[in-house]
């Protein structure tokens, strides 16, 4: 039993040398900074205005009880190739009728790697992240699944940290 701790203890311990120390090299930023790749090839950070954030289902109306297909996705709307930063907990969150969260794709007390990764947009491409909701209450870890939530609107959307929120996406749950 001691020995199984100990090699568990030193796994956990690459595990987080592993998440939490970035190399910069590779395009990885260290929290709190702006600096990116430089060089040849190295392109600047996309603003604002060159990037659409959107948050989508994949359906408009879900029977109670369907899984919910919810993205999230940073499209370079420029003519220009720009960079952007992901954080390591880019999220959606999706709330009820009165405004409360009912889920977030990253439990709330979920501890996230600091890092931050640089990745180069072409024109019209796009990062995109995506999950599956079970309708079912569910915002911290240890408390999932939670109760299955009542039909009625719903709204999603997705967390990009540095990069801002995107826009929501409206949806129904019908009975």
């Amino acid at each position: 039993m001691r020995r199984t701790l100990s090699t568990m203890a030193a796994g956990i311990a690459v595990l987080v040398a592993v998440l939490v120390v970035p190399n910069t090299a590779h395009g990885v930023l260290q929290p709190g900074t702006a600096a990116g790749p430089t060089g040849a090839g190295a392109a600047p950070a996309c603003t604002s205005s060159q990037l659409a954030k959107t948050t989508s289902t994949d359906q408009q109306s879900y029977k109670r009880g369907t899984p919910v297909g919810v993205s999230t996705s940073l499209t370079n709307v420029s003519n220009q190739t720009c960079r952007v930063h992901l954080q390591a907990c880019i999220s959606a969150t999706i709330t009820n009728a009165q405004g409360t969260v009912v889920w977030s794709a990253v439990p709330l007390n979920a501890l996230c790697a600091m890092y931050i990764v640089s990745q180069k947009l072409r024109p019209g491409a796009a990062v995109t992240r995506s999950w599956s909701w079970n309708q079912h209450v569910c915002l911290f870890i240890g408390s999932c699944p939670g109760a299955l939530v009542p039909a009625g609107t719903y709204t999603a959307q997705g967390h990009w940290g540095v990069e801002g929120d995107a826009s929501p996406a409206t949806f129904l749950i019908v009975r």
